[in-house]
């Protein structure tokens, strides 16, 4: 009866040390993420580098050890050579960056388990993607930061004017609630070609146009064609006294009153909170447009638009032209 006994421990023992042991295994599988980037020449180099960097500092904040392993990814990748050294490896956390991570993480999605889960949980960034079907952040700015930025350099602002295309559709429902919560009224536009963006801006300049209302140019090559309607725009905009703001960097520079670009580092921390959360729900779609965000005020167009700013409204400006 006594050995029974002590046998019977003995096996509860041993169980409760393998369970623990298991458990041990199981975070650490858990806590191993992979970065895929591609090799790049300057300033994208760098734009990788930080991102990883704020990943990386993100993770050591985690109440955990999260073990990162960093792989550069050519444009002709072999998908099923990188999927078996990862499960050699145990990792199944993974950030893409750039063009050839989102087709990694594309073709990565192809490998299941048994009861067709997704083996794989993958984040794509540094890319302006829209919603297909890939988990990541967006390069494209939340129209819910660009209408804030918009109430902190032009408060007069009542009525942002916006053409669109199909590629640029998903931000409208963000733009919609985005307009409600900061007191703004939408004129939107669907637009199938750039020659009927440019019919529906010359309507807007011929109109009652005034100091009151803005045009906002998402990242769209269609409705806000870099060679075509930008010109025009600003153009007309600058005659008409009209603020213009932009999704795309450079058209701070080239003189929209403002745009935005990417806080990289803040990027990276979104994107490692963001694979941690896929990891607790695996068929998630977990996707989002850019919340980390920089501002660039072109100062010549303000005062043009007779807009001044104090020195702590200039304190938020991380970019200012002409330089």
């Amino acid at each position: 009866m006594i050995n029974k006994f002590f046998l019977l421990i003995y096996i509860l023992t041993s169980l409760l040390l393998g369970g623990f042991t298991y458990a041990e295994n199981i975070d650490q599988i858990n806590n191993n993420i992979a970065i895929f980037y591609p090799e790049a020449k300057e300033p994208y180099h760098s734009i990788y580098q930080e991102i990883i960097a704020g990943s990386i500092k993100a993770a050591s904040h985690y109440n955990q050890v999260i073990r990162y392993e960093k792989f550069i990814i050519t444009k002709q990748f072999n998908s099923d050579k990188i999927a078996h050294i990862l499960i050699q490896k145990k990792i199944y956390k993974i950030i893409v960056l750039g063009r050839s991570g989102w087709r990694l993480a594309k073709a990565l999605a192809k490998f299941t388990h048994e009861d067709s889960t997704k083996k794989f949980q993958i984040v794509s960034g540094a890319l302006p993607i829209s919603p297909n079907g890939v988990s990541g952040v967006s390069l494209i700015t939340d129209p819910a930061y660009l209408f804030g930025y918009l109430n902190l350099v032009a408060p007069k602002v009542k009525q942002v004017h916006i053409a669109y295309s199909k590629k640029s559709a998903w931000l409208i429902d963000l733009a919609k609630n985005a307009a409600l919560e900061k007191g703004l009224m939408l004129n939107l536009k669907y637009v199938t070609s750039t020659a009927e963006a440019i019919a529906f801006y010359q309507n807007i300049f011929a109109s009652r146009i005034s100091s009151k209302d803005a045009i906002w140019l998402p990242l769209d090559h269609i409705s806000s064609h870099d060679k075509i309607t930008l010109p025009l725009i600003l153009e007309k905009a600058w005659a008409k006294g009209v603020v213009v703001f932009s999704s795309k960097p450079s058209h701070a520079k080239r003189g929209a009153l403002f745009s935005t670009y990417p806080d990289n580092f803040a990027l990276g921390k979104h994107l490692f909170t963001m694979v941690q959360e896929l990891e607790k729900q695996p068929e998630q779609k977990n996707f989002a447009a850019l919340k980390s965000t920089l501002l660039a005020v072109n100062l010549r167009t303000a005062a043009h638009l007779g807009l001044k700013y104090s020195y702590e409204q200039q304190q938020q400006f991380k970019l200012t032209f002409p330089q």
